[in-house]
């Protein structure tokens, strides 16, 4: 691409319909906050359709609304190169070793804050109770976040033998064709709009089985599809893809999970783990 994609939106402006015409308006007055926003969210505060959206990324060339936020992110970068280097705990390249330490711990204490706001109370209570009630439940994610899947099904079946994950997306579609109304999918994605989650959450309702869904937008099409909705992660920067921060988010998530599945049937979990511990404990030399 040429010129960047904040000049092509002001020199095809009078082409653009005038729903196309809202979405350049909203862009250019919140160019920064717009790098972070879902389509769907970009849907509501233009009140456009989020067709129309993706109609529009096609007419700027672009694979999509993701690669949309990509040029936004690099127009951005061109316009003010040392805008990063400005914010407050951004590691620059004279840092000390010492100092990077530094920063990283406060941008980790950061995402943690966020991370317990943005959780809300009874969402947790309703996840437990669905988690507690499931005769089975499948950890899954995708991309970066199924190690995040990995890590629920590892700390949660020390607590119950109910907790299974599967890393192959062909395999997780298997096993999800086979749910009954009993079981529940704790799923773990940033966007909540990517075709794996879509997919997966279209099988689990035709199943009759529960969602819990971990993300960061309320407003995500996968988000219509939960059952309890965990709302978590940071403002990812769009060339950043899977940053450690969301995963950090996302772990807390799962902590508060384990801690209270573990608090409201703690006999349960005790003998699980007593178990786990005798087996294990041959491992060690």
């Amino acid at each position: 691409m040429g010129k960047n994609i904040v000049a092509l939106m002001l020199q095809e402006y009078e082409n653009f319909t005038r729903s196309e015409r809202k979405i350049v308006d909203y862009v250019l007055e919140h160019q920064t906050e717009t790098q972070y926003i879902s389509i769907t969210d970009l849907s509501a505060v233009c009140e456009v359709a989020v067709s129309t959206i993706s109609v529009f990324c096609r007419k700027m060339k672009l694979a999509g609304f993701n690669d949309f936020k990509l040029e936004l992110a690099r127009a951005s970068l061109l316009a003010a190169p040392d805008m990063g280097q400005s914010a407050a705990g951004e590691v620059l390249p004279g840092d000390s070793t010492g100092a990077v330490m530094s920063k990283v711990l406060r941008s980790a204490q950061d995402t943690l804050g966020k991370a317990y706001h943005m959780l809300a109370e009874p969402s947790v209570t309703q996840a437990v109770d669905l988690l507690l009630a499931a005769r089975q439940v499948l950890c899954l994610g995708q991309g970066n976040h199924s190690v995040v899947s990995l890590a629920a099904w590892a700390q949660f079946s020390t607590t119950s033998p109910k907790f299974k994950t599967i890393q192959d997306s062909h395999l997780q579609t298997v096993a999800l064709s086979t749910l009954s109304q009993e079981d529940v999918v704790l799923y773990f994605s940033y966007s909540g709009a990517t075709h794996e989650v879509l997919e997966a959450a279209e099988i689990i309702r035709r199943r009759g089985a529960k969602l819990i869904l971990v993300t960061r937008f309320l407003n995500s099409p996968a988000s219509a599809y939960a059952d309890a909705l965990l709302l978590c992660g940071p403002n990812e920067q769009p060339l950043r893809f899977g940053s450690t921060a969301a995963l950090v988010a996302q772990l807390y998530v799962l902590d508060v999970l384990l801690t209270e599945f573990s608090r409201r049937d703690p006999e349960g979990a005790e003998q699980c783990r007593q178990s786990v511990g005798k087996a294990l404990a041959k491992k060690v030399l």
